[in-house]
């Protein structure tokens, strides 16, 4: 009895101490950690210049951040980024009718959108064009291999990466960049044309919860095989072409925005290098596409991001996840994009009409008559992290606390079947205000399309219930109404009433409670009727103020003694069945800190006879550099005196005629001059 006694003690003393280590390990990062205050004014733009005609610019700037910084989307299980298989983007599509005000959409390859970047951007861009902070857009992609540690809550900052704390200097270098492009795109605008379609595109995505999916009223259908999934998803591309007037006056496409519905998760957990995911593929194949048929006199520029994506995931092959399956996905994705490009040849009109609105909700302070939508502060449920269907780790997955489709009774609680993660703790131990809570609703309508944006990652059925309600705010339909994810900020995922109660991961990670969805209908259909009644429509404060609880993780700038060497020469790399061949080059450069990654590296050169070497072009008449979908640079280990080991690969290489030579050739970087490796064939 006394030996019972003593090891039920034991057994209890050990779980009263993994609760400690848990809550410690929730709660250090907001006890230690300093504050960062960043303070945002909301300024008055430039006036708009009177124009006889629609105009429109486009601009990319690279916003690949440093090696060593955290990556988000996969939590605990990502990895510091090493360095990258594609560089990360953003591109900034602006947009001037005859009359009204103009409106900037952009695209970042990053995880997720941010309400302190947003805020950020707008003040920057502000200062120097006619785009106020109402008219300025920021879409994200979505891709789980780019960088964290930017978010306006504490929450995501700590939980979002594999390390907590927002960072400053991530923050300030996104700023610049994606500012920077906005204010080129309004700097080269000029005389447009614009037309807008859509098309659809089945079996590049896959339900991934099925079992939640199927618990929705209105879905007949309630299969849960691989064929329902299938069709089990959002299918629609919707495209917006720009074109512009060159000096000959004739026109060229500028590039276009577009909207589809897929997670950025065909690259798994555990990898390093940055990665734009299906998006890079599809991104950058239109870009080239439009370039080798229109040979427009600048370099057209492709902007897809996310629609009502929450439960559409990649529909890769079991056990081939990674960059094969990615690129599949992804020239797919672009293939049939391209393909409604073409469509719209005939379509482009001068005839442009924009109208665009934004509301602040503080969802802390809502109104009376809001507040039983919400519940008053937001909770994570143990299902998120189970993690989502085809990411789950073992055993942790399969533990019932933490696995999916295992909700409580939901007796006395706001959050209702939601099992909460670490309890009471999690209540007690982070205030509300840590959560996102500054909730940014966004709409804008471009001829026949509107568009809202909201900071969710919003389901399939969850999204087409928002749309149904915008539409109702219309005499007539609009043709193409599109809920776009990862607008403006970060709110994880809203659901459908019914798939929450399910509590798989997208039910356990709606953070405010069951009624999300229904708030976010109601509150978007408001916008867009005030959008409609008084074009130029925003609701929002003067300034803000956020306070995070920060961390360093940009590189510390050494001195460099050293010179680039190479230290293996290029050698091939066959394919494997989960990876594509590849040339590999192990050589000495600069450090992490002044590789400068978002700047132009490394390009590959060929000869015909050893000798004389030009650039290599590729099927479409695109360098073969570090700006397509090929060339990867990824740290090997640290070196001294400043430098570093680096290996640089050429991944699906050409297979040319015998006698043709290949060599790499890298740009100058912190004193050192222009390099080549050795010739190889």
């Amino acid at each position: 009895m006394i030996k019972f006694l003593k090891r039920t003690l034991l057994g209890f003393g050990l779980v009263f101490l993994c609760l400690v280590g848990a809550g410690l390990y929730v709660m250090w990062p907001f006890w230690f950690f300093n504050k960062t205050e960043i303070e945002v004014t909301r300024q008055e733009a430039l006036p708009s210049e009177q124009a006889s005609a629609f105009l429109a610019g486009v601009a990319m700037r690279d916003i690949t951040t440093p090696i060593g910084i955290p990556k988000m989307g996969y939590a605990a299980w990502a990895k510091d980024a090493d360095g990258f298989r594609t560089r990360l983007k953003a591109r900034a599509f602006y947009m001037k009718p005859v009359t009204g005000e103009p409106l900037a959409v952009v695209q970042v390859d990053l995880p997720a959108s941010s309400t302190v970047l947003h805020r950020k951007v707008a003040e920057m861009v502000a200062q120097q064009t006619d785009v106020n902070i109402h008219n300025l857009s920021i879409h994200a992609t979505h891709t789980h291999s780019g960088p964290g540690q930017y978010f306006a809550s504490d929450f995501y900052n700590s939980f979002g990466s594999n390390k907590p704390g927002f960072d400053p200097d991530v923050f300030n270098f996104l700023s610049k960049q994606i500012a920077a492009a906005v204010i080129e795109a309004y700097e080269t605008r000029r005389k447009a044309k614009l037309a807008i379609g859509s098309t659809r595109i089945y079996g590049a995505t896959k339900n991934r919860s099925m079992g939640a999916y199927v618990l929705n009223e209105n879905i007949t259908d309630k299969q849960q095989n691989d064929a329902a999934a299938l069709r089990a998803v959002n299918p629609l591309i919707t495209l917006v072409r720009l074109d512009a007037e060159t000096e000959s006056g004739e026109f060229k496409p500028m590039g276009a925005f577009s909207t589809f519905a897929i997670h950025g998760t065909g690259i798994p957990p555990f990898t390093q290098p940055y990665h734009g995911d299906v998006w890079a593929f599809f991104e950058r194949d239109l870009e080239n596409n439009i370039a080798a048929r229109y040979a427009p006199p600048w370099r057209p520029v492709h902007g897809p991001f996310e629609a009502n994506h929450g439960d559409n995931n990649p529909n890769y092959r079991d056990g081939l996840r990674g960059d094969s399956e990615s690129r599949r996905i992804g020239k797919a994705l672009a293939e049939r994009a391209w393909q409604l490009f073409v469509s719209l040849d005939e379509e482009m009109t001068e005839q442009v009409s924009i109208v665009s609105a934004m509301r602040e909700i503080d969802v802390l302070n809502l109104r009376e008559q809001d507040q039983k939508f919400l519940c008053p502060r937001a909770m994570i449920g143990t299902a998120v992290v189970g993690a989502a269907q085809k990411d789950e780790v073992f055993p942790i997955s399969y533990i019932p606390p933490f696995q999916r489709g295992w909700p409580d009774d939901g007796k006395n609680d706001c959050h209702v079947e939601k099992r909460w993660m670490l309890s009471k703790l999690q209540e007690r131990g982070l205030a509300p205000d840590r959560y996102p809570h500054l909730l940014t609703i966004n709409a804008f309508m471009i001829n026949e399309l509107v568009l809202v944006g909201l900071p969710f990652e919003i389901t399939l059925e969850a999204g087409n219930r928002i749309a149904n309600s915008v539409n109702e705010a219309f005499v007539k339909k609009p043709e193409y109404t599109v809920i776009s994810s990862h607008t403006n900020g970060y709110f994880a995922y809203s659901t459908t009433r019914e798939e929450y109660s399910a509590q798989w991961y997208e039910g356990g990670h709606t953070i405010y409670g069951p009624y999300t969805n229904q708030f976010l209908a109601v509150e978007s259909t408001n916008l867009v009727k005030d959008m409609l009644n008084h074009p130029g429509y925003f609701d929002l404060p003067e300034k803000w103020l956020f306070s995070l609880a920060s961390n360093r993780f940009f590189p510390s700038v050494e001195e460099v003694k050293g010179q680039r060497v190479e230290l293996k020469a290029p050698e091939f790399v066959d394919a494997t069945l989960k990876t594509e061949p590849y040339w590999q080059l192990q050589y000495l450069d600069v450090g992490p800190s002044t590789i400068e990654l978002h700047k132009p590296l490394v390009a590959v050169e060929y000869s015909d006879d050893g000798k004389q070497f030009q650039p290599l072009v590729g099927a479409l008449g695109e360098l073969v550099d570090d700006q397509g979908y090929d060339i990867q640079i990824v740290l090997d280990e640290l070196s001294d005196v400043g430098m570093a080991r680096y290996f640089l690969r050429w991944y699906n290489p050409e297979i040319a005629a015998s006698g043709r030579w290949f060599r790499f050739k890298l740009e100058p970087r912190l004193g050192q001059e222009v390099w080549y490796s050795s010739a190889f064939r």
